[in-house]
């Protein structure tokens, strides 16, 4: 308990296997291991190439397939907070497949950006692991397809706490 253990590199994995799925990406990642067993907890400070302002950079986010937001504001301030949601919404393990980006923490200053984001250590990659056996397999060709199909068949989410919004 209590224990932040340093990774023994700097870049962590993480930086280089993002490149894998996005050549030429200009990222250098610094991890840390804590007592975490669910999920992990990643800060992205990025360098834009132009000044931007928040809301471009929240559509960018909410564009991609497979991002979800949290809020503070809604009550998910802690790791723990965003597992039991997900287990309220009757998800097997308490999954969460989407990566969630907490929304009111994006911030934006000039040409940085910076976010605060959760990925669940076990479900993260079954939506790509499904999308992967479609395209080995030849049933869906279209990749954007067989995102939407993945997505849609456990019901995946763009915002956790949306509908309880309106």
């Amino acid at each position: 308990m209590n224990t932040m253990v340093p990774e023994p590199v700097i870049p962590s994995h993480q930086g280089p296997d993002a490149r894998t799925v996005i050549p030429g990406l200009d990222v250098v990642t610094i991890a840390a291991k804590g007592a975490c067993t669910h999920t992990h907890n990643h800060y992205w400070t990025l360098q834009l190439t132009r000044r931007a302002s928040r809301d471009p950079i929240l559509d960018a986010l909410r564009a991609a397939p497979r991002i979800a937001f949290i809020r503070m504001s809604d009550g998910l301030v802690a790791l723990n907070s965003t597992v039991e949601l997900m287990r309220d919404f009757g998800r097997p393990r308490g999954d969460m497949w989407e990566v969630a980006v907490w929304e009111d923490l994006v911030t934006v200053d000039g040409d940085e950006a910076y976010l605060t984001y959760q990925v669940c250590n076990e479900a993260i990659v079954v939506p790509e692991t499904i999308d992967a056996i479609r395209a080995l397999t030849g049933t869906v060709t279209d990749s954007a397809a067989s995102i939407r199909l993945t997505d849609n068949t456990p019901g995946m989410r763009h915002d956790f706490l949306a509908a309880e919004r309106s």
